[in-house]
């Protein structure tokens, strides 16, 4: 009798223990959805610029009243009403400080300009330098020639001599469809021709009968 008592209170206290894992583990939650939010890929979005501007090269001054040594800088190519920039360097090539004078700007040809003036006013070590930035518009095709000069206070000269060309733009070339070639119709024959006598086919004519 005690054995079939605890069997039974061991049977009660499995089926209680099974109800309560039941109860305490609930319904199976659904997987939850992680979303990567990094971005991918290094795109990064720019706008075009301008080319910057040539280095022309470097003038030194010229001797008291001098025209600068013939310093000659070439600017690049442009098209036709387009500018045509560079950038050159004033060079105190002298053992005594320079200090430069208001610029001037001249040329055979088109508008020559400076848009950059880092040098007036300016007092030039010995072995400084200082920039000067200048445009070219042309509205003629061919080379054209212009010259920047630059007095001191103490008497040398900055002076250089610019040379560039201009040329014309391309045309601008567009393509047209070809024109559709019109339907050859073939020719149907009437029906109403007469038949060609092949030539030189000849019908015997009888000669009348001797009486």
């Amino acid at each position: 009798m005690p054995d079939i008592r605890r069997g039974f209170a061991a049977a009660t206290l499995l089926t209680a223990l099974i109800m309560t894992s039941t109860a305490c583990g609930g319904s199976d939650s659904e997987p939850v959805e992680i979303r990567d939010t990094a971005t991918t890929g290094t795109e990064t979005s720019t706008s075009p610029t301008a080319p910057a501007d040539e280095d022309l090269g470097k003038v030194f001054p010229g001797t008291d009243g001098g025209s600068g040594g013939g310093t000659t800088l070439s600017v690049p190519r442009a098209q036709l009403d387009e500018p045509a920039r560079g950038t050159m360097e004033f060079a105190n090539d002298q053992q005594v400080p320079l200090t430069v004078q208001p610029l001037r700007a001249t040329t055979d040809s088109g508008e020559l300009s400076i848009v950059g003036d880092g040098c007036t006013g300016v007092t030039l070590q010995p072995q400084e330098t200082c920039s000067v930035q200048v445009s070219h518009t042309a509205q003629e095709a061919g080379t054209w020639t212009g010259t920047v000069t630059a007095p001191t206070a103490e008497g040398p000269v900055f002076s250089v001599t610019l040379t560039g060309e201009a040329v014309e733009a391309a045309p601008e070339t567009t393509s047209e469809p070809p024109s559709p070639e019109p339907d050859e119709t073939p020719e149907t024959p009437d029906g109403t021709g007469t038949p060609e006598t092949p030539d030189g086919t000849l019908t015997p004519t009888p000669e009348p009968e001797l009486t």
